[in-house]
């Protein structure tokens, strides 16, 4: 089975440097749209099975070109973004990336429970998303798509490939950047990595 994972389009927020989390439910701006329309034009003719989104407005504004085709969509909340609680609405900053790779830190060293105020730990996001990859494995599918969040992506692509928390600042995606895993029915191999080449045709 082949997974194509993208993160959504660009948002206001997403220009303007403010955290957005699970907790603020933001819409795609004029760019944001035309990005999601651009990985329509480009991933079109695949054949998926499944699309898969978050609840989040974002997420399903990206797709919904792709819910147009009649593919069977499903929502689950367990590709919302990860909740960063106290951060989410405010413009990012440097103590702010800081307490960030902090708490990268923590959750390598095994503090799953360690988390912002009012943000998701370890623990939580984990849940989420070891719900979420028990239920890919169950699929029958050739080829699913899903759009998710940049938080979200990085952490799944840590979890995918068996590797600690602390690999998730590598995984930086921009807005509509594809992964593409394959799952050969016991490991998930990465195959493609924030692929944006359907941007370069703007």
């Amino acid at each position: 089975m082949e997974i194509y994972i993208y993160r959504h389009g660009q948002t206001l927020y997403n220009t303007k440097g403010i955290v957005q989390g699970r907790g603020v439910d933001s819409s795609l701006n004029e760019t944001g749209m035309a990005q999601s329309q651009a990985f329509f034009e480009a991933y079109k003719t695949i054949p998926f099975d499944r699309l898969i989104t978050s609840t989040l407005k974002r997420t399903k504004e990206t797709a919904q070109l792709f819910e147009a085709l009649e593919i069977p969509t499903e929502r689950r909340s367990d590709l919302d973004e990860i909740g960063w609680g106290e951060w989410e609405g405010k413009k990012a900053d440097k103590p702010m990336h800081d307490a960030y790779l902090g708490l990268l830190k923590a959750w390598a060293d095994g503090d799953s429970e360690k988390s912002l105020v009012g943000g998701d730990s370890a623990q939580e996001m984990g849940n989420r998303l070891g719900i979420f990859v028990a239920y890919l494995k169950t699929l029958n599918d050739q080829k699913v798509l899903v759009c998710t969040h940049g938080g979200c992506l990085a952490y799944l692509m840590a979890i995918l490939q068996g590797q600690p928390l602390s690999a998730m600042p590598q995984y930086k995606h921009h807005n509509t950047g594809l992964c593409i895993f394959e799952y050969d029915g016991t490991n998930f191999h990465l195959k493609l990595q924030d692929d944006i080449s359907h941007l370069n045709n703007d």
